[in-house]
């Protein structure tokens, strides 16, 4: 039996134990809570103590929670084999060690060394068997998530090492715990859970198709960033290898069986996307980088060039929903003009040198499809003038000027791409689109860089000429009628037209140059020839008109005349708003006088008394439709009449018959005076 004095030592250590971790020695449970740092720094002081104190420090579960985090954390390898020599659980460590383990309170000890970077931590914890998820984690859907959050992470290229040791692990890791639905090993479940076109982006094909053997999926699309113009795109695997210009891992990935054109059910899935589609993201990187080998591979691989992918911009069904190509896409992806940038010594092209590529090599049609038209149950003109004008798929030269405008003509490498696609017919089977779509006028600019986009457009013009005179009379005449009407339709039909298309100078020099081709301004056309679904006309005759008058018809028969196009008030009562109306409109109206339009020419059939287009500007008069006698509005009225006779100085007011006003028109609208600021309307 030891004396009192040789159990000293035991009972002073004791004291210190118990004073360090502020509980009884003796009474220790595994539960409790003690401060295991001090007694660590203890254990520190000398390799006898540490053999003692060891068993004691590793005897509570907040101790080996310590250790656990701390070895994951810093790279310990010799702590991770404490707490597992000392039999604890290595799948997970809390984030709070004063909250019991469970499933809200438990980190994956791989998730913590993979954050933290420890790569020997990491292969460790798998060779120790350690699973992706706390093995009493009974929430399937949150085992789930912290699956594909894992498996995202690993999908990072700095992270390669740790997505080998996962393949590489030499022993099983346990069961993923899906209620027994998914008896694989759980490091093959992460390996199918992985966002694969990630991968593709980086890794080689020797990890690839490593993973292609361990159950990676090639069907799988995931979002990409910073891909195209959408923020994150949904790309397959192999629109990921031909965003990246790897053709030895398209050729992997079509040889283990990725379809180069996907089936209706990708298509279905991503309806207002097109980057599922690897042609398209061939495209992409075509203008990216100026290399043709990809999207030379897709067409190799039996990819049609021409065809087309369907993308709706918002959720309303037909809302401004638009169809693109690969050319287009190619097209609308380029980032500069300046031939500078392209590497000639690496064999990137120029745009023009793509668009050629894509005519002589490619054989793609430059002239867009045309999409079938949307039917609506009822009648809205002014939807079906946006559809006309908008609603299609845009003509590649089209793309070009509204995206990068007219000012741009004047950068050599951008005029030679217009030229070459007008060339080869990329203004579409409608040029009206793009000549009612384009307008503008010289402005100042804040900078002070005055570009004369009028010339610039005269050039352009110049490029349509012989497509012009390829034309037919009718087609020529339908050209210049859709042109005058659908551009004053625009204007007409809006709350603010100040906001709205304008007939500026380019638009005027337009018309002009259709007349010098040969267009006839008088002919007698009608609109039903629009509208597919309209052809059944309102008369036995079709109304016939020409195109001025069908501008002065839209401009008076509009239900906004007294609400937008001019305000009534009293005589003598200035209006800037209704004053602006009247210079721009009666400008226009002018300016087609000034053409040759003739405003005395009679319509074949009669509507509301109104055989000439003076006619119909004095309808509202005639008729009863205006509040106030001899107010704004009939005097704006009154000076468009005069212009179209070519009198200088309009009359005071209507001095022929007229109908006593009637106020129970429902049609009639105006707007009080407080609301007449000005605008520029300019027609």
């Amino acid at each position: 039996m030891a004396s009192p004095l040789e159990a000293l030592p035991n009972e002073i250590l004791d004291f210190i134990l118990k004073h360090l971790v502020n509980h009884d020695i003796g009474t220790l449970k595994e539960s409790d809570h003690i401060n295991c740092f001090s007694l660590c720094r203890l254990s520190q002081c000398s390799r006898f103590l540490r053999q003692h104190l060891e068993p004691l420090l590793y005897k509570t579960l907040d101790a080996r929670d310590a250790a656990l985090r701390h070895g994951c954390m810093t790279g310990n390898l010799d702590a991770i084999r404490k707490v597992a020599f000392y039999g604890s659980n290595l799948d997970a460590v809390r984030s709070n060690l004063y909250v019991p383990l469970g499933r809200t309170n438990a980190s994956p000890t791989l998730q913590v060394a993979l954050k933290a970077s420890q790569l020997e931590a990491f292969k460790l914890l798998l060779d120790l068997g350690v699973g992706i998820t706390p093995q009493d984690y009974t929430n399937s859907g949150r085992i789930n998530s912290q699956l594909t959050a894992f498996a995202k992470r690993l999908a990072q290229p700095w992270n390669e090492a740790f997505l080998e040791a996962v393949i590489s692990a030499r022993a099983e890791t346990p069961l993923w715990k899906d209620n027994r639905k998914d008896n694989r090993p759980q490091s093959q479940v992460l390996i199918s859970r992985l966002p694969f076109p990630h991968v593709v982006r980086w890794a080689s094909p020797t990890l690839l198709e490593i993973l292609l053997d361990h159950g990676a999926s090639l069907d799988e699309t995931c979002t990409l960033s910073h891909v195209g113009s959408n923020k994150k795109p949904a790309v397959t695997p192999l629109g990921a290898a031909c965003f990246r210009g790897d053709i030895l891992i398209f050729d992997l990935l079509v040889a283990r069986g990725a379809q180069v054109d996907p089936n209706d059910s990708l298509r279905n899935k991503h309806p207002t996307t097109h980057t599922h589609i690897p042609v398209f993201m061939a495209a992409l990187y075509m203008s990216r980088k100026g290399m043709t080998e990809m999207i030379d591979a897709c067409v190799a691989a039996g990819v049609n060039i021409n065809q087309t992918c369907h993308v709706r911009e918002t959720r309303l069904e037909g809302d401004k929903h638009i169809c693109t190509t690969p050319l287009l896409t190619y097209l609308s992806s380029i980032e500069s003009w300046n031939t500078d940038s392209f590497d000639v010594s690496n064999r990137s092209m120029t745009p023009s040198q793509g668009v050629a590529h894509f005519i002589n090599a490619l054989g793609a049609n430059i002239a867009s499809p045309v999409a079938p038209p949307i039917k609506y149950t009822y009648g809205n003109p002014t939807q079906e003038l946006y559809d006309r004008t908008f609603a299609q798929i845009p003509s590649p030269v089209e793309l070009l000027l509204t995206r990068w405008g007219i000012k741009s003509l004047r950068i050599p490498e951008f005029f030679a791409v217009i030229k070459l696609l007008v060339e080869q017919g990329g203004t579409g089977p409608d040029l009206s689109r793009l000549l009612v779509r384009i307008d503008g006028q010289n402005e100042p600019s804040s900078s002070g860089d005055m570009v004369d986009i009028e010339e610039l457009w005269q050039k352009f013009l110049a490029l349509l000429m012989p497509q012009l005179n390829q034309l037919d009379q009718a087609q020529k005449d339908a050209l210049l009628r859709r042109v005058i009407v659908d551009k004053a339709s625009m204007r007409n039909r809006v709350v603010h037209p100040s906001y709205w298309v304008k007939v500026k100078a380019i638009g005027r020099a337009t018309i002009s140059t259709l007349i010098r081709a040969g267009a006839n301004i008088n002919h007698l056309g009608n609109d039903f020839a629009r509208y597919p679904d309209m052809n059944t006309p309102l008369q036995k005759t079709p109304l016939q008109d020409t195109p001025l008058h069908r501008v002065v018809s839209t401009f008076v028969h509009t239900d906004s005349l007294s609400r937008d196009h001019l305000h009534d008030h009293p005589r003598g009562q200035d209006c800037p708003y209704t004053k602006d109306v009247m210079e721009s409109f009666g400008g226009f109206l002018s300016f087609l006088v000034g053409e040759g339009a003739d405003p005395l020419i009679e319509n074949t059939a009669v509507y509301r008394d109104e055989k000439t287009a003076i006619d119909t500007l004095l309808s509202p008069m005639r008729e009863g439709r205006l509040k106030l006698a001899g107010g704004t509005v009939e005097q704006g009225l009154m000076s468009f009449v005069a212009r179209l006779r070519g009198q200088s100085n309009a009359p005071d007011s209507y001095t022929g018959e007229r109908k006593p006003y009637d106020n129970t028109r429902d049609y009639l609208r105006y707007l009080p005076s407080t609301n007449c600021e000005p605008e520029s309307v300019g027609w």
